[in-house]
């Protein structure tokens, strides 16, 4: 979707005896006007770019005094949207941001998290949800023209389909659905069955409207999410025993006004192993509210016993994780095959999808990326949401 460049720049006073490096990275959109228009380019980077200069300081002006620190994200030097005519003749967006990679941030596995990696991640984004909740419990007027300011990311409004997703998901429902065929022994309890059955009946051919209607908004939970909150859009810092200790996230191309499990759901069914859900899915969930009540108590300077915070509690929590889990379950038939497949073949996938969304070539690269492997992972990620109970909100 975009094009990242990294800068470097030193600096010296004009007596050569202080001399500064600042190391930059700049982000621009990339591809044709056709290409933006349906992977809807301009709104995401748009909104991305509102996060960055005016989301955040409401955010990090909310923490001042509290002694949380606020810092989620790489510093802001620039960030603009609009015509830059000595750049290009389209429609563009600039992003600047601090290169932290100098200060030992990296990406972590390609794939599959560590538990801690994990538990860090919950945490980063608790914080980051509780400036939402904290704004709405103090009625902070502030809240509903942030929240304005947000273009709409719909993938369904009226008669149009946000149609690069559209295709995606389709395309990965389709390969689901085939390899379940082909193995029915898959199907190994009468209760996965029969949801997949209700799945693959009433959403088969449109698993986008699933994630439209998870996208609904609740007066209690919704808040300012990050969007594309996964593993290749945030970056650890690890002490020097390894153990990652600091995280920074970046990306918001996808960020809605939404439900936070969204964010949570999307890096666990990507990142985690069967293995991993088991021994540690509801572990990972827990350690998210427990950071968002903490967070939340901080800012608003009560105990965590308070009444104010009520509505949060961990029952009416779990309630609505359940109802919204499908939507990192979805995600990840389209996604999870890119994330796992040779090197080789996400070149491919990746330049078809630039080139034409509806080609042949995307298609058959989508439906054989990765092989068996991929196709036994999906299989998991939604016996797992089976077991779980997730699979209800299909049925309503």
């Amino acid at each position: 979707m975009s094009t990242i460049h990294k800068l470097s720049f030193r600096y010296e006073s004009n007596d050569g005896t202080v001399a500064q490096t600042l190391n930059l990275m700049v982000k621009v959109m990339k591809g044709s006007d056709e290409f933006r228009e349906s992977s809807m380019g301009k709104t995401q980077f748009t909104n991305e770019i509102y996060i960055y200069t005016k989301v955040l300081p409401v955010f990090q002006e909310l923490l001042t005094e509290t002694g949380l620190a606020g810092d989620w994200c790489p510093r802001v030097y620039y960030g603009e949207a609009g015509h830059f005519p000595t750049y290009s003749d389209q429609y563009e967006t600039i992003l600047v941001l601090e290169d932290i990679s100098p200060l030992g941030y990296k990406a972590g596995p390609r794939l599959d998290l560590e538990e801690e990696h994990l538990r860090l991640m919950a945490r980063h984004i608790a914080s980051f949800h509780a400036c939402t909740y904290a704004m709405r419990l103090r009625n902070d007027a502030r809240l509903s023209s942030l929240i304005e300011g947000i273009a709409p990311l719909d993938f369904v409004s009226g008669d149009k389909t946000f149609t690069s997703y559209d295709v995606l998901l389709k395309l990965g429902a389709d390969r689901l659905y085939k390899y379940l065929d082909d193995h029915p022994e898959q199907l190994d309890s009468e209760a996965f069955k029969r949801d997949m059955t209700n799945l693959r009946q009433r959403y088969g051919t449109t698993p986008i409207s699933l994630m439209q209607d998870l996208l609904r908004k609740d007066e209690t939970f919704s808040v300012i999410l990050h969007g594309d909150y996964n593993r290749n859009n945030v970056l650890f810092r690890a002490d020097g025993a390894g153990k990652p200790v600091e995280l920074k996230m970046f990306d918001f191309q996808e960020n809605r006004y939404a439900t936070p499990v969204i964010d949570l759901t999307f890096y666990m069914y990507m990142s985690m192993t069967e293995e991993m859900r088991n021994r540690c899915w509801d572990a990972i969930v827990l350690e998210y509210h427990t950071a968002l009540l903490e967070s939340l108590a901080t800012i608003l300077k009560v105990p965590q016993a308070d009444g104010l915070l009520d509505p949060y509690r961990l029952e009416p929590f779990l309630e609505h994780f359940k109802r919204h889990a499908m939507y990192g379950v979805i995600v990840t038939l389209h996604f999870l095959p890119w994330m796992m497949c040779p090197e080789e073949e996400c070149e491919q996938l990746a330049h078809h999808f630039a080139r034409d969304v509806h080609s042949k070539e995307l298609a058959h690269w989508t439906l054989v990326c990765g092989g068996k492997e991929v196709d036994n992972r999906l299989v998991g990620v939604l016996r797992h949401a089976s077991s779980k109970g997730y699979f209800e909100i299909v049925k309503e």
